[in-house]
């Protein structure tokens, strides 16, 4: 008898990057992004106890390799090695080039958002090159389950998005998400 293949994507703990920039237009919100994605997570971004656990006992750890993602590994299951991998890094969300405005850093995460959701309907999600990184992300998380039976793979929120459509495609069942899109949010999927 085969035994149950599980695969639980973690969005990362919080950024260490808050510094809110003020007003700021489209160059503006590109170097926040960058210093952003240099960034590890806060001190006192904490994963819930159950998500430790299960990290603990899951047969194989896989994180991204932004600075943040790699962080949550190691706070997620503290000493566990962690295979790395740049197919689970961030998705690249487009900042609206058509707006010429300042705004505060909140409105423009909006802006992003609403941009992503519009593309979406149109059937975009995401730029062919992303989806072929999800469908090779999907083949390397089911490898390791295979493998391991149970796989913890630290993501982050949009590209976690569009790695879960993606598994279900490829047959997985969704189970009950937990925290929803909140840092340290855990998504879990069987077969």
């Amino acid at each position: 008898m085969a035994r149950e293949q599980r695969i639980i994507l973690v969005r990362h703990g919080r950024s260490a990057h808050i510094e809110s920039p003020g007003w700021i237009d489209v160059d503006g919100v590109h170097r926040w992004q960058g210093a952003y994605d240099v960034a590890g997570i806060l001190a006192e971004s904490v994963p819930p106890r159950a998500l430790v656990d299960v990290a603990a006992s899951a047969e194989c750890l896989i994180t991204s390799d932004m600075p943040r993602a790699l962080a949550s590994a190691e706070r997620l299951a503290p000493g566990k090695v962690a295979r790395v991998s740049p197919l689970l890094r961030e998705m690249h969300l487009e900042v609206p080039r058509w707006v010429r405005a300042r705004w505060p850093l909140p409105v423009w995460a909006v802006c992003i958002h609403l941009h992503w959701l519009v593309r979406e309907r149109r059937g975009e999600i995401a730029a062919p090159s992303e989806l072929q990184r999800a469908t090779d992300a999907v083949a390397l998380l089911d490898d390791a389950s295979r493998e391991a039976g149970t796989v913890v793979a630290v993501t982050h929120g949009a590209f976690r998005r569009l790695l879960a459509l993606q598994l279900v495609a490829a047959g997985w069942r969704a189970e009950r998400r937990v925290g929803g899109y909140q840092n340290w949010s855990s998504w879990p999927f069987s077969r």
